[in-house]
């Protein structure tokens, strides 16, 4: 029968070709007649999860793996979303974007014209077909355990016949007892996608025996047909009794006796159980259950000898069938003691089908309850299912003896192998798609050589129904060809089972074929595809062996390849490969090996032969992907893909790891800025490793906290490697961590920018500890030394200290690889008032430090002490010092064996826990009776504790307690404990160390299992075996040393030493190995700073080892290397004190006369002690560590028998590795004082003079020389800090902001530096509506130098601006000045009225108006109309001003501007001010932008919102249109995120609006999508606003049938009686009228626009409130109406105080700002034409403060002030520098959830908000909002409120300046409902001295 061929999906299951479909035989394509095109195809059963593949008979070699294809390509029924993508270069797949429909037929065809040229037409569309797997499910109950004496939990397992969710699986279950429900839980960590753990939780155990329900319903699931329910007995209180029995295992080797009570520990079961024909009873406990092993004895004994026997071929093969153990094909393999013989049966036996149980009286539970009667049961046990399985060692064939191929077998008596052969020069190919092993495209690659049956049954010596291992003999089949590669398959057959069936089954009908052979496939054919379903295929039939379709693909298979060359490549970060080639069977090196590198397309890269050590090396500039090495007829094949190197996970290799061969270093001038200011960086380059060609660029990227770019710019690469950028700041800029890119050269290099609202400090203050760290046993205190900055002793003033507690990790110093933290406890952070008081006259205070810590520290604790510093002015400087807090006098760590890759621990081996004991400095101590207990943990506690947090393991609640130690540690701290874990234990543990004496504990978790592939975990080769463990005899060394080099070893083997950093292998050296230890000199070089690593493998002879020892075993270690000649010293020579104002004279040099390059900065030590900044190093950046950068492939991983060749060695290690304009004058408050310049080189033994001129600045800098030198990488840093004061000084302090009508005392800080200066005279001097209350000049006598006090007192007017004060202090010659420019601003919002007119033809009117609010607030406008008014101004007033600034309002606010010159008459003023509004907004928008290219809500959240991006867009596409420039990239990327959109839109309740603008944005931008279009239109049910704006796009696109038979199907202005229908999106009612007024406008329907604009125009001239979206909206519609209708025109004079301007427009509305004075004012208007004018008089100001009215609507506000402690206090007089905390609380009085709420709180001038989140104290107080800014003066938070929901926020507050400010009250407010509002009542308050 011919051979069928097809590509298979995650392994499909096939049925007979006489089941095939006929509609599917109707559909699909005959794959004979598309032989030239593809190759294969996905076909048959396959998982819901799929993805559908082509493989094509042609190479597209201009595709990319992963590339995203056209989706027309495909097309699928049922329809299914997805991409297409390329796979490789001949395979492409549709990927689904949700799962299949399960138990559907779908049929493909793929649009072949579309790939390639197809000449045929029948030929373009390949039509193929297959089918998903109906989903079905299994439950089977387990094992019942107790939490307590009164509760259980009971597990299970549900089994899927194809994957299932988590979701689903968890939607299947309910269990109820008593009627109530119980908790059904799913252990996700124990479950796979196809089988799920599950737990009943909190089972109640009463007095009597009750009942549980577990019921299982499918139809939750999609599951049909699938019901049913088990009761369960739940055992009575005091009932100790057994509850079921159940095998133990899948060989019926054990039994599980599930008891009612958890079994007391370490009792003797030895004659408590009998088990029938049974011997050797072995018993462990698990909680309730009791586990019985046992071996089978009379009838069924199983064989205890090794014992091999011939294996027959039932095929004629080239195979001689010999008597001789030797010669065999097949041998069984088996290990027990003695042989059993009996006489040979008819019929195969299986195990036991049932035993006899006995389980004694005696047996006693953990409470001391015995089993008072005996148990009896007859077991039945399931007979083992027939199956193959590889028990696998590698792929690579030696020559040396005992080769062979490993597998078991179970219920069979024969299995049929075939061998396939992967041609030589296909085998690149065949690895571009495949690890060594691997299977995809065999079809490619390779061809069937041969196949035979191996009989397993030769005699009744064996139980064939249990797993047995067999070794497979290839050389008896194939003569192996050395290049080539081999496939091995195993199969077998239904006629081959041992399987007993009741009654009579069929035989499969596919028994018997015949494979034809393969020289006469005709693959000009296609290779006979053919394809075919069972239309009543059966998952739960799939499972049963008496079943023909348990016989469906039972294929297991593995790869090999005969060769003696061992060959290791290692491939350097900087692309060189060094490749050594030693023989397997002797490791001796092979010289003269041809060895050849290819990139991933197969080109060859390049050629060389080994040297004379067998050693190869490459300098290249492309990435080799393949090493073929060849010598004679051996080739061997090393594929160097990163996942499959070498695993170094267990060795010490990270440090920073090397982009490109590139170091790179960038750095500040100091740790914070404010918005606003300039940011200094600097780069320093060192391409040494990787050059670079000059000009090369180097790029910047300055990054918001939302990732946005916000600043870019290039510099082209120069010899001195280093670089300087100035980078602006917004004074607007959002805070937080922005981010530095600096990418070069395909590297990219980072840094954190911090930006807050900071002010500098004025103050010096340093924290001195007595000690390093504090010590719970120690008596620990801070001394705190306060000084000003320049120098001046700062006396008696009030401070406040303040500690964080901290968790951390627990580490000391040669430690590192112990762990020192308790998993069992968990700390909370805890803050501490430390002290409260002031220093003393000589700026000086001593704290005791000894804190009553709550929780139970898990180890070392992190305190952050924050020092404030309150001056008499009341500004605060702050410190914040971070250092280690020991709760514990002495600590305990342990350290774990190494687990292997995957993170196991082997079972039935002595693993060793290695313990250490150290004092809190880290020096090592001896301590008695130490506990070790190890716990078992369960699995129900990942749900307990999902976190890893173990909170509770060490109870007995929770844990099974499984062995307990107790150790003594030596004098050099060191302890171990040693123990074995069962196999059948295998599971999670954790092992624990408590020093009973100091309190301390540490723990690990470990998991132990099988050290083969088994179900339970992916654990495989046991790398574990492979690690070299090897040291030197130093850790560090200087360049000039020797290093020794200690491996232990065995005689005869050879290692191979590999010095590697981070970019390169340095040098290689071949050392033959000694018995015991072999050692290695090693000299020590210049290249190796600033470390190394050494690399060792160690090989040993192939199959004549004498030890256990792996063939390759390996290791690596780093090794620091010091180069003193690296280090700059950098030298600096300047005043020991600076003046104000003057100029200063610096000289730079280098102290050894090196040549350098350099930076400098001076900064404002106050700005640098905000985050304690250190003066950049580039040597400590760039010397660090570096991470290895050299990565390791061999091929011995994948050597057979490299365990010495012994069968029964390769059964415990085996395995499968498969496993700006527009903006009003702002002061500029807080200038920081920073002067950066350079770089500058220094030429060898030069010196450079720099003439600085300081600014207006008393206080301290720091001056910081940054050098390097690129061609010596040597590196250096230098710093001096200075004083900048003169003889006579003077400081004041404000507030950051005022509000008119308050008061401020300002305090005056006087400095006389000499004593020259005795009289002081002091003036103020202030404009611009501050003003002084009292006297303006005060006089103060010095009798020595001091510092002294002066107040005055200021009044804000009643105005608004920028106000400035200015403090001269004078005394003989000497001066000195002090400016302050500072907002003052009224928190209250501008109010509005108007007056309306109508102007008759001919006729003029006089308007009178009063104005009211504060001077200079006030505005006046006045509109004109030849239309009824529309309310322009007003409404875009209110746009323009609205505080809030999220996607939507942002864009309202500039939207409409857009159109207000092209129907608005306008003056020049006007016109300016729109360009800039409307060039801001663009601005400000694309920071909204996300990386998907979608807008945000707002700044800062990776999340596009549906509306957002759409109306922003919108706007963006008519700016573009209007001449205005768009960001770049800005409309690409968001075009893309439209269509993406578009196409994944799936109808939901609500989101066709969104479409329907989406689609409308996307025509407008010139790229409609008229499918996503068309869908939308046949979409059932969608909204009137829906069709009305699809009804546009259509017309966009000149469609207007379209869009008029949509128009004709919708209402025009629809009103709808659920209000909430205007929440989506925004809308309103007018909102919803304004779009479909476009809509009108588009499709020429004039009539019905005028009457709708008629309407609009009258809601819009009310006091009807508006949202910013519907005000916008309407405002942009109507001015396209009022286009569209065109303009009536207008000849009006608008005459004010004499003067008249004549308004001559052909434009249907004007606007002019008029004059404005206090009190009355007066306009007249002349209409000069015979039409009708609509005129409104626009009047607005702000009121004063203190006049605002409070308002609540469905919302309640209130605040409170609370001190630290909680209590309340009352802050109308308030004692200046109490901190104390806002509490807002805010409750939603509606049912419903409200999104969008905005609240405001200002705080009154004379308050400070404390912010500490930029410094490592962290924030100083924690809120939930969507979105947070904290200015100079307000907080903003913005969020929803769930119906009745109440919310606090806190914001941190300090009373620091005295005066009476005003309180303004809390504003919030739903941005689109103005139902939803509060205003309360603000207050003065008064801050007062003590």
């Amino acid at each position: 029968m011919k051979t069928f061929k097809f590509l298979s999906v995650l392994m499909v299951l096939v049925t007979l070709a006489a089941c095939s479909k006929k509609s599917a035989a109707d559909f699909d394509s005959d794959p004979t007649l598309f032989k030239a095109y593809i190759a294969g195809f996905t076909s048959g059963f396959i998982p819901a999860k799929s993805d559908i593949r082509v493989q094509l008979a042609f190479q597209k070699k201009d595709w990319n793996p992963e590339q995203e294809l056209d989706d027309d390509l495909f097309s699928i029924s049922p329809s299914v979303d997805g991409k297409v993508k390329m796979l490789s270069s001949n395979t492409i797949a549709f990927i689904p974007e949700e799962p299949l429909e399960q138990n559907t037929l779908y049929q493909v065809t793929l649009n072949l014209e579309k790939l390639t040229t197809v000449t045929d037409e029948k030929l373009q569309a390949f039509n193929f077909s297959f089918k998903t797997i109906k989903q079905d499910f299994i439950v089977q109950t387990q094992d019942l355990q107790s939490y307590n004496k009164n509760y259980y939990y009971q597990y299970g397992t549900i089994r899927t016949a194809d994957e299932m969710d988590v979701a689903l699986a968890q939607k299947i279950l309910s269990a109820t007892q008593n009627g109530n429900d119980l908790k059904v839980k799913i252990d996700k960590e124990m479950s796979s996608p196809t089988e799920f753990k599950f737990l009943i939780d909190s089972i109640q155990r009463f007095d009597d025996e009750s009942t549980i329900t577990l019921k299982w319903d499918g139809d939750e699931a999609d599951v049909e047909d699938q019901e049913g329910s088990v009761e369960i007995k739940i055992p009575g209180k005091n009932q100790f009794k057994v509850v079921h029995i159940t095998s133990g295992d899948e060989n019926n080797q054990s039994i599980l006796i599930n008891f009612s009570d958890p079994l007391k520990k370490d009792q003797n079961f030895a004659g408590l159980v009998n088990i029938q024909n049974t011997d050797n009873l072995k018993f462990s406990t698990m909680g309730n259950v009791l586990k019985v092993y046992f071996d089978n004895v009379g009838p069924t004994t199983n064989i205890q000898k090794t014992v091999q026997n011939e294996v027959a071929a039932t095929e004629e093969v080239a195979v001689d069938t010999v008597a001789v153990a030797a010669d065999s094909t097949a041998t069984v393999i088996n290990t027990s003691d003695e042989v059993s013989d009996y006489e040979e049966e008819e019929e195969p036996k299986m195990i036991s089908a049932n035993k006899f149980v006995e389980v004694f009286a005696g047996i006693e539970s953990s409470d001391g309850f015995k089993l008072k009667e005996n148990y009896t049961e007859t077991l039945i046990f399931d007979p083992i299912k027939p199956g193959v399985k590889l028990v696998k060692s590698g792929s690579i064939l030696p020559s040396s003896n005992n080769l062979k191929v490993n597998f078991e077998a179970a219920s069979l008596n024969a299995v049929d192998v075939k061998i396939y052969k992967i041609y030589k020069n296909n085998i690149l190919q065949f690895l571009q798609d495949n690890e060594l092993n691997g299977t995809q495209n065999l079809r490619r690659v390779s061809q069937p050589i041969a196949k035979t049956t191996l009989q397993l049954k030769q005699n009744n010596l064996y139980n064939y129904n249990k797993w047995n291992t067999y070794a497979l003999d290839i050389s008896k089949i194939i003569e192996p060809e050395p290049g080539a590669i081999y496939r091995v398959e195993f199969s077998f057959r239904k006629k081959y089972a041992l399987y007993k069936c009741d009654g009579a089954s069929e035989e499969s009908s596919n028994e018997d074929e015949e494979e034809e052979n393969e020289d006469d496939v005709n693959y000009s054919g296609g290779g006979g595809y053919y394809y075919y379903y069972e239309e009543d295929y059966n998952w739960m039939e799939s499972q049963d062996p008496c079943s023909n379709y348990y016989y469906y693909n039972t294929k297991r298979g593995t790869n090999i390849l005969a060769t003696d060359l061992g060959v290791i490549v290692k491939r350097g970060n900087n692309k060189s490969v060094t490749v050594a080639v030693s023989n397997i069977v002797t490791t001796d090196p092979e010289s003269g090996a041809k060895v050849e590198l290819f990139n991933y397309q197969q080109q060859k890269l390049a050629e060389t032969t080994t040297d004379g050590d067998g050693m190869a090396t490459f300098e290249l500039t492309k990435m080799a992907y393949f090493a073929v090495v060849t010598k004679g007829d051996q080739s061997t094949y090393v594929k160097l893909d990163d996942e499959l190197s070498l695993s170094v996970s267990n060795f010490d290799v990270s440090g920073e790891s090397l982009q490109k061969g590139l170091k790179g270093y960038i750095y500040g001038e100091r740790g914070v800025w404010r918005p606003g200011d300039n940011v200094y960086l600097s780069f320093i380059l060192n391409d040494n490793n990787n050059k670079l060609p000059e000009n090369h660029p180097i790029k910047l990227r300055f990054n918001d906290p939302k990732g946005k770019t916000v600043y870019q710019t290039v510099q082209t690469k120069n010899e001195l490697n280093h670089y300087a950028f100035t980078i602006p700041t917004e004074a607007d800029a959002p805070t937080g961590n922005w981010e530095a890119r600096i990418s070069v050269g395909g590297a990219h290099f980072y840094k954190s920018i911090k930006i807050e609202t900071i002010k500098p400090n004025r103050l010096k203050i340093k924290n001195s500890f007595n000690g390093k760290m504090l010590s719970a046993g120690e008596k620990n205190t801070n001394t705190v030394q306060v000084t000003w900055l320049h120098g001046a002793v700062a006396k008696n003033l009030k401070t406040e200290v303040q500690a964080k507690f901290s968790q951390q990790v627990t580490t000391f110093k040669g430690y590192s690889n112990y762990i020192f933290d308790d998993p069992s406890r968990n700390f909370s952070t805890e803050e501490i008032n430390i002290f409260s008081g002031k220093v003393n006259e000589n700026g000086q205070v001593s704290i005791p430090i000894n804190p009553t810590i709550q929780g139970q520290a898990p180890g070392m604790l992190r305190a952050a002490f924050i020092t404030k510093v309150y001056e008499q002015g009341g500004d605060v400087s702050t410190d914040v010092a971070a250092v280690n807090y020991s709760p514990y006098k002495t600590y305990v760590g342990i350290k774990a064996p190494d687990p292997n890759k995957y993170g196991l621990i082997e079972t039935d081996k002595n693993n060793r826990y290695e313990i250490i004991s150290v004092n809190e400095n880290g020096n090592p101590v001896a301590v008695k009776n130490l506990e070790v207990r190890v716990y078992r943990l369960e699995s129900r506690w990942w749900w307990d504790a999902s976190n890893e947090d173990l909170s509770n393991y060490n109870t007995a609640n929770v844990s099974t307690s499984y062995k307990l130690f107790r150790i003594n540690t030596d004098a050099s701290g060191r302890g171990q404990v040693v123990f074995s874990v069962p196999g059948d234990d295998w599971g999670r543990y954790l092992v624990r160390v408590i020093d009973p004496t100091s309190g301390h504990a540490s723990g690990t978790t470990v998991f132990l299992d099988y050290p083969y592939w088994s179900s339970r975990s992916r654990n495989v080769d046991g790398d574990g075996a492979t690690v070299l463990r090897f040291n030197t005899d130093k850790k560090e060394y200087a360049v000039g040393e020797t290093a020794k080099v200690f491996l232990p070893s065995s005689e005869g083997g050879r290692a191979l030493i590999s010095i590697e950093n981070g970019s390169k292998v340095l040098k290689t050296l071949w050392a033959k190995t000694k018995s015991g230890e072999t050692t290695i000199d090693l000299p020590i070089t210049a290249d190796m700073a600033p470390n190394v690593y050494i690399n060792v493998t160690l090989l040993q002879p192939h199959a004549s080892t004498k030890n256990d020892a792996p063939i390759r075993m390996y290791g690596v270690v780093p090794i620091g290397v010091t180069d003193k000649s690296t280090v700059l010293q950098p030298k600096l020579v300047m005043p020991e004190v600076l003046k104000p104002e003057q100029t200063v004279t610096i000289k730079v040099s280098e102290q050894q006369g090196k040549a350098m390059t350099y930076t400098i900065a001076i900064v404002d030590e106050g700005l640098l002690d905000l985050t304690r900044f250190q003066t950049p190093n580039a040597w400590d950046d760039f010397y660090k560590r570096e991470a290895l950068g050299v990565r390791t492939w061999d091929i011995y991983n994948d050597v057979i028998g490299a365990y010495g060749g012994r069968v029964n060695q390769v059964f415990s290690i085996g395995g499968d590795a498969d496993a700006g304009g527009g903006k009003s004058k702002k002061a500029n408050r807080f200038k920081p004082v920073v002067v950066f310049l350079g770089p500058f080189k220094l030429e060898k033994g030069a010196e450079k003079t720099h003439q600085i001129k300081l600014p207006k600045y008393i206080g301290s800098v720091r001056t910081m020389v940054v050098a390097a030198n690129a061609e010596s990488n040597a590196y250096g840093s230098v710093e001096k800090t200075t004083p900048v004061r003169s003889p006579l000084m003077v400081l004041a302090s404000f507030p950051r902001k005022v509000t008119p009508s308050e008061q401020v005392t300002l305090p005056v800080t006087l400095f006389a530096m000499e004593n020259q200066v005795k009289n002081v005279t002091v003036q103020v001097k202030t404009s611009g509506g501050i003003v002084i209350a009292g006297k303006a000049t005060q006089s103060v006598t010095f009798a020595r130098p001091d510092e002294k006090m002066a107040f005055f007192n200021l009044k804000i007017a009643n105005v608004t601006g920028v106000g400035k004060v200015q403090v001269i202090a004078t005394s003989g010659k000497e001066r000195s000045v002090y400016e302050i420019e500072v907002d003052i601003f009224n928190p209250n919002p501008a109010t509005t009225s108007y007056t309306d007119v109508v102007l008759n033809p001919n006729s003029s009117k006089s308007i009178n108006w009063k104005t009211f609010g504060i001077a200079g607030s006030n505005k006046a406008v006045v509109e004109i109309s030849s239309m009824p008014t529309v309310d322009f101004g007003r409404r875009m007033d209110y746009l323009i001003q609205y505080p809030h600034g999220c996607v939507e309002q942002t864009t309202s606010s500039v939207f409409p501007q857009l159109y207000l010159m092209d129907i608005m008459d306008l003056d020049t003023n006007r016109k300016n001010r729109i360009q800039r509004n409307v060039a801001a907004g663009i601005q400000r928008l694309s920071k909204f932008q996300t990386a998907s290219g979608g807008m945000s809500y707002w700044p800062g959240s990776n999340y596009a919102d549906d509306w957002g991006s759409s109306y922003a867009g919108h706007f963006m596409l008519e700016a573009e249109k209007k001449g205005y420039a768009l960001p770049p990239t800005f409309k690409a990327k968001w075009i893309a995120y439209q269509q993406r959109a578009a196409k994944q839109w799936r109808f939901e309740s609500h989101n066709d609006m969104a479409q329907a603008y989406r689609l409308y944005t996307l025509a407008l931008a010139g790229n409609p999508d008229l499918a996503s279009m068309n869908r939308l239109r046949e979409t059932r049910d969608i909204s009137n606003e829906a069709k009305l704006r699809l009804a546009a796009t259509f017309a966009l696109l000149k469609q207007n049938n379209a869009g008029m038979t949509l128009l004709s199907r919708a209402k025009i202005d629809e009103e709808y009686t659920d209000e909430n229908y205007y929440d989506y999106y925004y809308g309103s009612r007018e909102r919803n009228r304004a779009m479909a007024l476009e809509t009108l406008l588009l499709l020429g329907q004039k009539a019905q626009a005028f009457q709708l604009a008629t309407k609009l125009a009258k809601n819009m001239a009310s006091d009807e409130w508006m949202s910013t979206q519907t005000s916008a909206y309407c405002l942009y519609a109507m001015s396209k109406f009022a286009q569209s209708n065109g303009g009536k025109g207008m000849n009006v004079n608008v005459i004010q105080k004499g003067i008249s301007e004549t308004i001559n427009s052909a434009k249907s509305l004007s606007q002019r700002t008029l004059v404005v004075q206090n009190g009355s004012n007066n306009v007249t208007l002349k209409n000069n034409l015979k039409n009708t004018l609509f005129v409104r008089v626009y009047n607005s100001g702000i009121l004063p403060v203190g006049k605002e009215k409070p308002m609540e609507n469905n919302v309640k506000a209130s605040l409170v002030f609370k001190d630290r402690k909680g209590n309340k206090i009352d802050v109308s007089k308030i004692t200046q520098g109490t901190e104390f905390i806002a509490v807002v609380t805010l409750t939603n009085l509606k049912n419903d959830y409200v999104e969008n709420i905005a609240l405001t709180q200002i705080i009154p001038s004379g308050f400070e908000i404390v912010n500490t989140r930029y410094t490592e104290y962290g924030n100083a107080t924690e809120n939930t909002v969507d979105y947070m800014d904290i200015r100079d003066d307000r907080a903003n938070y913005y969020f929803g409120l769930k119906g009745g929901e109440t919310r606090t926020f806190k914001l941190l507050l300090n009373a620091s300046y005295l005066g009476k400010y005003y309180l303004p009250g809390l504003q919030c407010e739903a941005m689109y409902d103005h139902e939803f509002i509060a205003r309360t009542k603000g207050q003065w308050v008064e801050v007062v001295n003590e």
